[in-house]
């Protein structure tokens, strides 16, 4: 679904709002609707990402929620060096000059996983509330370097001082307040159990440790399913495209991205299988923290891209 970015402008009364477009196209799942955004690490990159956690509507009114939930990365597309107009065929308009903006729907685990191998390194059982806590405080406290690091004149005061408290005034308390509020979700819950060993506590709560053994079965299944000819069928402009680049041989990559037509033999070699899992591979790894990736391409045996 597309939809154009209206913002409201000034007005005496919230009655009296009026709407102007923005320079921008919205293109969002059809229940990706409303909902609050929380701004997180890239599993990949670990740079604050917005994501839209959406509860997801029943399809028998468009007014009540199944109870289900969903959560979407929200990235822009903005050519530096050439306007771009999109057409929204729902209002039958040109928006002219603008970003694409789009809402994507994410798989929960990625981030679970990503937060947990990144900031808790020490391989301990925790609480469901202590986990996301420290994973905050972790995140803060990098942050922080990181910022001080980058001015030379707060990084002048901190050496005199050796406190922090000059930093904070000077506007760097960056929190990570978000990260506990992702982990109170209902679907984290779920991706959590997926991800972690559990281990009950004598209060009958439960302490979580992020499995190694679980990640790369949940890995293995999503590699799977994305190293079959058929994805590949059905996603010409991607890793149709991503194929078709990086075939080496010296014949045409068509025949191995297009379905058999009805009593026609399928057409597939060694090499096309291959290619396909290393693509697949790859792909995964744009939503693992660099070092897991790695270890995964290990466990897979497959050379990571250069």
């Amino acid at each position: 679904m597309t939809a154009a970015i209206a913002q409201a402008s000034g007005s005496s009364s919230p009655g009296d709002k009026s709407w102007s477009m923005r320079t921008g196209v919205l293109i969002h799942h059809s229940s990706a609707r409303s909902g609050r955004f929380l701004i997180l690490p890239h599993p990949r990159t670990s740079v604050p990402t917005y994501y839209l956690h959406s509860d997801t509507l029943s399809s028998s009114s468009s007014s009540s929620f199944t109870g289900l939930s969903e959560l979407y990365e929200l990235s822009t597309l903005k050519d530096g060096k050439f306007d771009r107009s999109w057409m929204i065929s729902d209002l039958n308009q040109v928006i002219s000059s603008g970003q694409l903006e789009i809402l994507s729907r994410v798989d929960a685990r990625f981030l679970v996983i990503s937060l947990i191998y990144s900031a808790l390194e020490d391989g301990k059982f925790r609480s469901h509330e202590d986990t996301f806590e420290q994973i905050a405080l972790v995140l803060q406290g990098r942050r922080k370097e990181e910022m001080v690091e980058s001015i030379p004149s707060l990084k002048a005061k901190l050496s005199e001082t050796g406190s922090t408290d000059q930093g904070e005034q000077d506007g760097l308390h960056l929190e990570w307040s978000d990260v506990v509020t992702f982990g109170n979700l209902a679907l984290v819950q779920k991706a959590l159990n997926e991800v972690a060993d559990v281990q009950d506590l004598p209060n009958g709560e439960q302490a979580y440790r992020l499995s190694k053994a679980k990640i790369f079965t949940i890995l293995d299944k999503k590699h799977a399913q994305l190293s079959l000819k058929s994805t590949f069928v059905a996603s010409p402009n991607m890793l149709g495209r991503m194929f078709e680049r990086r075939w080496q041989s010296e014949s045409d990559p068509s025949a191995y991205l297009v379905a058999p037509q009805q009593d026609q033999q399928d057409s597939d070699c060694k090499e096309a299988k291959e290619l396909r899992k290393s693509i697949a591979a790859e792909v995964i790894a744009t939503n693992l923290p660099p070092k897991l990736a790695e270890e995964y391409f290990t466990h897979l045996g497959i050379a990571g891209e250069n």
